[in-house]
């Protein structure tokens, strides 16, 4: 992973377009330092690396359906990538429904990497090396743009009219995430968005008003000193995308941007200034925030909450479902609220989620979409919601009565997930992110000020844009 990565890098500076190519592999100049032996060695292993997965990938299906039907299967053959643990487990219900349902079509089911990074690797490696074996692949909302700009993955939209698909019923902006230059390259599958948790229990002691505010973060350190609770709002500081998912939030919520409406780069501006020097000043000054929150993510702030350890904490919907189990010291004492916002702006949460592509190179398309379909069947979204706290993409869904049951903050919060706003919608956005994150992360870490950390940003975004502008003049 780690020589991987670096390689990624290196590539970068020298001419890596974000479509899993490398220069030193095409044979042209580059003015950066050639890789180590070490990195060289890895590049060579990856056509071995991709035999590897090839070959295992042959076993599993052989001795899949061997061991279930004692024969050879007969029809298409479908694999499936997505991710592992609970979710695995609950895939593998549907797609045994699915079977049931159209027994001429196989499927395999290939768990990836949790990790959205690790998963963005070996996607990158099995696509870049033209592998047709994975047919189905679960994409982080983020890459759909990077993977279709590529040439890795189908425009859907000639598959559409063959089968039922309301895409009028899917929230605007997960659809938006699944386009690029105007066609469908992939489905979303559940969506996230960012949520303030707030310790319902402590607030009613007090009798404050809740949360909803930047300057309502003074009135935290009185409830830290009145209840002796070390944290006053934890979120995701650590150098990665969550990071970046934060910061983003305080920015639009201050009325900030990274693109304007014209396409415009206007990072260093001074709505973003105000809300990374708040996000700072939270730690430094105000002490509401720990110095340990440069290094946390969305598990750690999730246990420093539901241990009582934390009176505010902005993470996914996924943490509700577990700080809701019996056992759990702040079961039935926490609740949610919209991301806070600046005193000229409205609240306004970053989206995330998954959604389904198919394989530009799959031997099966149609069958694919057949069961892409039959996925997002508002029934089978509902399943996977209550069985995995992962919301559905469907707007009518969010007034069904089982979820509603499940998660209450549905009837109240739905606004905020029907108007979540996508990271800036681009092949580039992984590098994007790689510069937004590396300046937000020294801001926080006061080894650049947030002025300096804006202005370098905008800087390097700015060049890169320059030197890899894809056709068509936008990013």
């Amino acid at each position: 992973q780690r020589p991987f990565q670096h390689l990624q890098t290196q590539a970068k500076a020298c001419g890596y377009k974000g479509l899993g190519e490398w220069v030193w592999e095409r044979g042209q100049e580059c003015t950066t330092p050639a890789p180590s032996p070490k990195i060289q060695s890895f590049s060579k292993m990856m056509p071995i690396k991709s035999l590897v997965f090839r070959l295992a990938l042959f076993l599993s299906l052989a001795c899949g359906f061997l061991a279930c039907t004692g024969q050879e299967p007969s029809g298409p053959v479908l694999v499936m990538a997505g991710g592992s643990g609970p979710e695995e487990v609950h895939v593998q219900k549907q797609l045994a429904a699915f079977h049931r349902a159209h027994p001429d079509i196989r499927v395999v089911y290939q768990s990836t990497p949790s990790s959205a990074s690790s998963r963005h690797t070996l996607f990158v490696t099995w696509l870049s090396s033209r592998s047709a074996e994975v047919d189905i692949l679960n994409l982080d909302v983020i890459w759909t743009p990077e993977f279709a700009a590529a040439g890795w993955i189908l425009p859907l939209e000639d598959f559409l009219a063959e089968g039922p698909l309301d895409l009028a019923d899917f929230l605007p902006a997960g659809l938006a995430c699944s386009r690029y230059r105007g066609k469908l390259f992939a489905l979303p599958w559940y969506v996230d968005a960012g949520l303030l948790y707030y310790r319902r229990d402590l607030y009613d002691a007090l009798g404050l008003p809740l949360p909803r505010t930047f300057s309502d973060l003074d009135k935290v350190r009185a409830l830290q000193d009145k209840f002796n609770i070390p944290y006053g709002f934890v979120f995701q500081g650590q150098s990665y995308e969550g990071l970046v998912c934060v910061v983003l939030e305080f920015f639009w919520s201050n009325g900030g941007q990274v693109f304007d409406n014209e396409g415009r780069l206007v990072l260093d501006s001074p709505p973003n200034r105000q809300a990374l020097a708040l996000l700072v000043d939270l730690i430094y000054r105000q002490h509401v925030s720990p110095l340990a929150v440069t290094t946390f993510l969305e598990e750690d702030c999730r246990y420093a909450f539901q241990e009582g350890y934390a009176v505010l904490m902005r993470n996914w919907p996924y943490a509700y479902t577990l700080m809701e189990q019996p056992g759990s010291p702040v079961k039935r004492k926490f609740a949610l609220l919209p991301p806070l916002q600046g005193p000229k702006a409205r609240s306004v949460a970053v989206l995330g989620g998954g959604a389904l592509a198919v394989n530009a190179l799959s031997r099966h398309p149609r069958e694919a979409m057949q069961l892409i379909r039959f996925l997002l069947k508002p029934e089978n979204l509902r399943q996977r919601a209550l069985a995995l706290g992962m919301l559905p993409p469907l707007k009518s869904l969010y007034a069904d009565p089982a979820l509603t049951a499940k998660f209450p903050y549905l009837t109240s919060l739905k606004e905020v997930f029907f108007t979540a706003r996508p990271r800036p919608i681009t092949p580039l956005y992984s590098l994007i992110s790689d510069i937004l994150r590396l300046h937000f992360s020294r801001a926080l870490t006061q080894q650049e000020t947030p002025e300096e950390a804006l202005s370098r940003g905008q800087a390097e975004i700015a060049a890169l844009l320059a030197r890899f502008q894809p056709p068509g003049g936008s990013p």
